[in-house]
């Protein structure tokens, strides 16, 4: 994440947390449409972290009701009438409509976290946002304010907070839809709400200071956090002072249909991304895994032996478990594996054949089981955050001799400015033999078809060996099919490349039509490759 990034997100913080549209699912969706690609370790400790600028921006706006309500609930604690004072019960209210809250925040956690990394399932969470603002507007007569609160009004509205702990279901929207369910005005349910934050923030803040210790490379990852909650912080306070003012003469059908264009729009945008890809890569159904991708005129019969001879490129290497746990599965199933240069692979004999990527000239059937993606890999040491084309291609040519001379070149690519021992140590490139899948792929997509050799780089047979390579040495970067990343290295964005362009399809090609227990191979495979 840079610093932009952090600024950007503080706004849109500031300015959907108190508004009824999901602060979660625009932290969410924001990113997803403009392109950029966060690391996920960092995107739900920032959404939770973040709000910690709005939690003190609706303390700040409420502080004397907080005041009044925290000396009324002590004072009726030492006097033994907890519940004497309207004020008083008040708290206890605030503590009741927390309790759902937190009970499902302990039993969703990982669902939430998988949920804050699809972008599809926040858009359908929006459009149930603007589905209980229609309800609540509908149903309710908002004849009552908050000092006829029952224990019940708070209990309901807690209840309906506890839905919002997935992005896209907003908090504000479903806390003040509960309200008014209860026929409870605008203003006084949105004055409720805002405080039923304050223990909700708090505690996710506290739970979250774990996920934040994990995150890779926290020092330079912290000041961007900060900045975002000081930017949060601003623009909330101005948008709780609106929202109140909007409120007392106006409806909520404009935030309802506010949520579901936006939802629209996010759908919209991911079925055309996702249509773009099919056009470079076209998943299989089960029901036909193999296809001729061009008219085979001289090839006749089926391939079905046993046992059955696969050879595979170094870019697949990661695949291996898999192609023996078939080979289990189907059983009374063997196979003999060879791992292949690319360019062993066209003239080899093997009855089926696994690349990352089509060769240049296909004339057999072929299978696509799977798809990959191109990863650029830094040692967790090195503050690169995101490389573009022109830093790439001034390092691989020796333009740039030091990490210090790039972080000049491309401050906003840097999470923080290299340290005097880091700036001295030249760039490192690793990449692969000229012909080998990602190679090829970098050389396209980031180098403008220009050589990767000339500053100082280390060739590397494959992806087990880029990962050591680069695990290894604070200097070294490097790139490789995704499916190798692990924890000892760490992953930066490419900025100003169409993630599209960095993608390839899993191929099995073979002499002929697999028919039997080679099939039936192939099936478990594609199971395997898309859980």
């Amino acid at each position: 994440m840079t610093l932009i990034q952090s600024i950007i997100l503080g706004i849109v913080q500031g300015l959907t947390e108190f508004l009824p549209i999901s602060s979660s699912a625009h932290l969410v969706l924001i990113p997803d449409l403009l392109g950029w690609h966060i690391p996920e370790a960092q995107v739900f400790p920032f959404g939770v972290l973040v709000q910690m600028g709005t939690l003190i921006a609706v303390i700040l706006y409420f502080w004397n009701d907080l005041w009044k309500i925290i000396k009324a609930f002590f004072k009726g604690l030492v006097d033994r009438k907890p519940f004497e004072d309207p004020n008083a019960r008040l708290g206890w209210f605030l503590i009741l409509a927390t309790i759902p809250a937190v009970i499902s925040g302990m039993l969703l956690k990982s669902k939430v976290e998988a949920a804050f990394n699809d972008a599809n399932a926040t858009a359908y969470f929006l459009i149930g946002t603007a589905a209980l603002l229609v309800l609540a507007e509908t149903i309710s007569k908002r004849t009552r304010n908050m000092m006829s609160m029952t224990w019940f009004d708070a209990l309901w509205m807690g209840l309906f907070q506890a839905l919002s702990i997935f992005p896209g279901i907003s908090r504000s929207g479903s806390t003040i839809a509960g309200g008014m369910t209860r026929n409870m005005d605008r203003p006084s349910a949105a004055r409720f709400s805002f405080l039923m934050s304050i223990p909700v923030m708090i505690g996710a803040g506290v739970v979250s200071l774990s996920d934040v210790l994990k995150v890779p490379d926290l020092a330079s990852f912290a000041p961007k956090i900060l900045v975002g909650i000081v930017v949060a912080l601003l623009v909330g306070y101005l948008s709780i002072h609106w929202l109140l003012g909007f409120l007392t003469k106006r409806s909520f059908y404009w935030f309802a249909l506010y949520c579901v264009l936006f939802a629209a729009l996010v759908l919209i945008v991911g079925a055309v991304r996702g249509n773009a890809q099919a056009a470079v890569v076209t998943p299989m159904a089960e029901t036909a895994v193999v296809q001729s991708t061009l008219n085979p005129a001289s090839e006749t019969g089926t391939l079905d032996q046993n046992p059955m001879t696969v050879a595979y490129t170094a870019s697949l290497e990661w695949l291996t478990p898999a192609l023996s746990t078939c080979a289990q599965t189907i059983g009374n199933y063997s196979i003999i594996t060879h791992n292949l240069p690319v360019e062993q692979m066209d003239s080899s004999a093997d009855a089926v054949k696994l690349r990352w990527g089509a060769p240049e000239h296909l004339t057999s059937y072929s299978a696509v089981l799977s798809t990959d993606r191109l990863a650029l890999i830094v040692n967790p040491a090195n503050p690169l955050t995101s490389l573009t084309p022109d830093l790439a291609q001034k390092i691989a040519a020796a333009a740039i001799p030091t990490w210090g001379d790039a972080a000049a070149s491309c401050p906003d690519c840097f999470s923080s400015a290299p340290d005097s021992n880091f700036s001295a140590l030249s760039p490192a490139l690793n990449f692969y033999p000229g012909r080998e899948e990602p190679q090829q792929l970098f050389v396209d997509a980031v180098m403008a078809g220009k050589p990767v050799a000339s500053a100082p780089a280390l060739l590397i047979p494959g992806g087990k060996q880029m990962v050591e390579a680069v695990g290894g040495d604070p200097a070294a970067f490097g790139f490789l099919p995704s499916r190798f990343l692990t924890t000892s290295i760490r992953e930066v964005s490419l900025s100003g490349v169409d993630p599209v362009t960095l993608q390839m399809p899993i191929l099995a090609i073979t002499s002929a039509e697999p028919t039997g227990k080679t099939r039936d191979w192939l099936v478990c495979l594609q199971k395997v490759l898309n859980p």
